[in-house]
């Protein structure tokens, strides 16, 4: 039915291989020093935001509410609210078409 062709398996071979190479290097110590002190003020700026708004999660109960989510009470309200946009925007509708 299907065959692949006698040059597949070389191919992804290829592929693998130059997949594997390692990234080129910075040139000189300096280039790297740099790239690595931007790096981790990076990593440390996300996760210092990261840690802010978790505890501001926590500290307000946002979290806790995420938490404990009432699926029954949320459809109604949901259900209410999507009413209310209907029925407002036919209200709105029929008062532009009345004129």
């Amino acid at each position: 039915m299907y065959e692949t062709s006698p040059e597949f398996t070389d191919q992804v071979m290829q592929r693998l291989t130059m997949a594997k190479r390692p990234a080129q290097s910075p040139s000189t110590p300096s280039e790297h020093v740099v790239l690595n002190f931007f790096t981790r003020q990076k990593q440390f700026v996300h996760f210092a935001v990261a840690g802010a708004a978790t505890y501001l999660f926590v500290a307000t109960g946002i979290l806790q509410s995420l938490v404990s989510v009432d699926t029954l009470r949320l459809e109604i309200e949901m259900k209410m609210r999507v009413h209310h946009v209907v029925t407002t925007g036919i209200e709105w509708l029929t008062q532009i078409i009345q004129g």
